[in-house]
């Protein structure tokens, strides 16, 4: 036991008093500093960036709730994340013509189309200050970053003290893949951090029951049961909570106003938490109504057999939007029915909950040069491999050799049993949350694992333990650890979403195990307006080809004033009529390249196959589709030239997403032995 320290005047408490506080000072300094230089990093970073792929609807989906009171283009997402990225444009005239809601985009609730209108047409009014409101957004979306940030830090100091909570926060602050994602107008970021808030104060909860924690922690749940249809996987993991506590047989705390009572019976805790649910029910059912202004009908003006919610496909003749949906989710059909009948909830969330099941039974994804309609079981965890910095990986398996070869007890480390009790929320999330990954077959992208990085940097936090150990080569090593990954942070700036580690190469090998929104999200149009216009400068006279993967489509391009004949891409309205890949310049976004979302007849143009050479073969540009850009020949044509350019190496990149190949001369690649170009 530690002696207190006695100064001669019997004064035993000032000096540790006086250290204590000059230490906290400097530990709120520290977070502070920390908290202001994530924000800067993340806000700076996308200031030369274009909207990537789905901002364009995300942000559209805010401003027309906020200036329409309409909610039809929500599905298949809550309402909080864009609500919020749309505030700080409020007050800049932004433009939401009435002469949209005769358009038959606004009619089918075309979240893209209306979006496009909204982002890059002239006539909207808004293109002028599209790049404001873009910045603006993405400034609130980091705001909740620091936010889960300073999440972290609290969970982490809680568990390892001060040192413990500033490993944690440092890390976080500097983290490629928070910073990657907090800083985009999408729903991943507030979902994460309204998950972390919900361990935290539902674990508060289970643990003393007081009007605080009780409300806080409904409303954090109303918070994340807002921000993303993923919000039921709390359920579970809430389940895992309640059970470890039971377990423990400790007395519940309640401390509501007066009435004060202890609960040590596991019958008369499971009462009390049995109560705290039909509150947390009520508020969670309160919030999500009072986000779609206490109405039903989602739609204003709606008119039978004229207006409907948005479905990517076309939908068979005989049935509606929601039969649409709801195909081969018979389980589901009885709830939803009985849901739309009470209306138990707004029209729209019903929808929205609907359209992301449907959504999560698969869509064409990529990994390691194959393309799967339903995915791949490994995809998540291979992301998260190449997609983490591996001094990350280092410090997790310094602090694994730690816990097991240092003597229990030589420091201020609880017991094994404790120390599992208190990370509860931790271990039971992380698992969960890891084991519901593996099982989807909706694998477009690294970021829908974000949730777990705050989780391993609240672990991180037990590297205290080590620096105040007595072994300092392993001590400093730690340091060290945290430093290159500082490192990584900063040599990656700004390109964070196309981080790769040294696994696979690095960013400029991404293209070939990972693409979509794990690097590739259509971000680098102003990238690609640099390099064409340098490339002016040094008198580069041979044609440039663009095909860009975005939903801004042409009018994107026109927006930052690009000259480059436009390549055949699914969002791109001007390709332009290519007979052939002949000498020049290419552009061509990972994305596109690998063709994940282009298709010939069902299947995959990814893969050059010997029917598809045949097919490609037996048509002419002229007799294929006159007239078109876009037809069958050209998409093919254009696949073939793909699988081409996958047979070499890029000439340069674009922020890594972006590749570059110059083409000296006509290309005569015959892949199965034909003649012909």
């Amino acid at each position: 036991m530690a002696r207190k320290s006695r100064s001669k005047k019997g004064n035993t408490e000032q000096p540790s008093s006086k250290s204590a506080g000059a230490s906290a000072k400097g530990a709120i300094l520290a977070v502070v500093g920390l908290c202001i230089v994530h924000y800067v990093l993340a806000v700076t970073s996308v200031l030369n960036k274009s909207n990537t792929y789905d901002e364009i609807a995300h942000l559209t989906r805010g401003y027309s709730y906020l200036l329409t009171g309409d909610f039809r283009l929500e599905p298949p997402h809550p309402p909080l994340a864009h609500v919020w990225a749309a505030i700080p444009g409020l007050g800049n005239d932004v433009k939401f013509p009435q002469s949209w809601m005769q358009h038959a985009s606004w009619y089918t609730s075309d979240v893209w189309q209306v979006g496009r209108a909204f982002f890059y047409y002239a006539k909207s009014g808004n293109d002028a200050i599209i790049d404001s409101l873009l910045w603006r957004g993405r400034a609130m979306i980091a705001l909740l970053s620091v936010a889960l940030g300073l999440l972290v830090y609290f969970a982490s100091s809680k568990l390892f003290g001060q040192l413990g909570g500033l490993i944690s926060l440092t890390l976080y602050a500097f983290s490629p893949t928070m910073l990657a994602h907090g800083r985009l107008v999408t729903t991943d970021c507030i979902a994460a951090l309204f998950f972390a808030a919900c361990l935290l104060s539902i674990w508060w909860m289970l643990h003393r029951v007081t009007i605080a924690s009780v409300l806080v922690s409904a409303l954090c749940l109303a918070g994340l049961f807002l921000s993303k249809m993923s919000a039921v996987l709390i359920i579970p993991v809430g389940l895992v909570m309640l059970t470890v506590r039971l377990i423990s047989r400790q007395p519940l705390e309640i401390k509501l106003g007066n009435v004060r009572r202890q609960f040590s019976g596991v019958a008369g805790q499971l009462g009390c938490f049995g109560a705290v649910l039909a509150v947390w029910v009520l508020v969670v059912w309160a919030c999500i109504w009072a986000a779609y202004g206490f109405r039903y009908d989602s739609m204003r003006g709606a008119e039978a057999g004229r207006d409907r919610y948005f479905c990517p496909n076309a939908i068979p003749e005989g049935q509606d939007v929601w039969q649409w949906q709801l195909r081969s989710l018979d389980h589901l059909e009885p709830t939803v029915t009985f849901l739309r009948e009470h209306r138990l909830f707004p029209e729209a969330y019903i929808y929205s909950a609907v359209m992301s099941a449907q959504t999560a039974r698969g869509r064409m994804a990529f990994m390691n040069g194959s393309i799967d309609l339903f995915g791949h079981r490994w995809f998540f965890p291979w992301a998260f491999l190449i997609k983490t910095p591996l001094p990350l990986f280092a410090l997790l398996l310094v602090l694994l050799l730690y816990a097991i070869f240092s003597k229990s007890g030589a420091d201020e480390r609880p017991g094994w049993k404790t120390w599992l009790y208190r990370t509860t929320p931790l271990w039971a999330f992380f698992a969960i949350y890891w084991i519901a990954s593996m099982r989807t077959h909706l694998n477009i992208g690294h970021r829908h694992i974000l949730p777990i990085y705050p989780i391993l940097f609240v672990v991180c936090g037990a590297a205290a333990f080590v620096i105040r150990s007595h072994m300092r080569s392993v001590r400093v090593g730690v340091y060290a650890l945290v430093g290159l990954f500082i490192a990584c942070s900063l040599w990656t700036f700004p390109n964070y979403l196309t981080y790769f580690n040294s696994i696979v190469g690095g960013p400029r090998n991404g293209y070939k195990y990972l693409v979509d929104s794990s690097l590739d999200w259509g971000q680098d149009l102003p990238g690609v307006k640099h390099f064409i216009d340098h490339r002016k400068n040094s008198q580069n006279t041979a044609p440039v080809y663009l095909s860009y993967f975005g939903s801004g489509g042409s009018k994107a391009i026109e927006h930052f004033k690009i000259d480059a004949i436009q390549l055949p891409e699914a969002m791109t309205d001007k390709s332009q009529r290519i007979e052939s890949y002949g000498p020049g310049t290419y552009l061509i976004s990972a994305t596109t390249l690998q063709q994940v979302y282009q298709t010939y007849r069902g299947e995959s143009l990814h893969d050059w196959t010997a029917e598809l050479e045949q097919r490609y073969q037996s048509q002419t540009s002229d007799s294929a589709d006159p007239g078109s850009a876009n037809g069958t020949y050209r998409s093919l044509a254009f696949a073939r030239f793909c699988s081409y350019l996958r047979t070499r190496e890029p000439d340069a990149w674009i922020n890594n997403s972006v590749l570059v190949y110059e083409i000296p001369e006509a290309v005569t690649w015959a892949p199965f032995g034909d003649e012909r170009d």
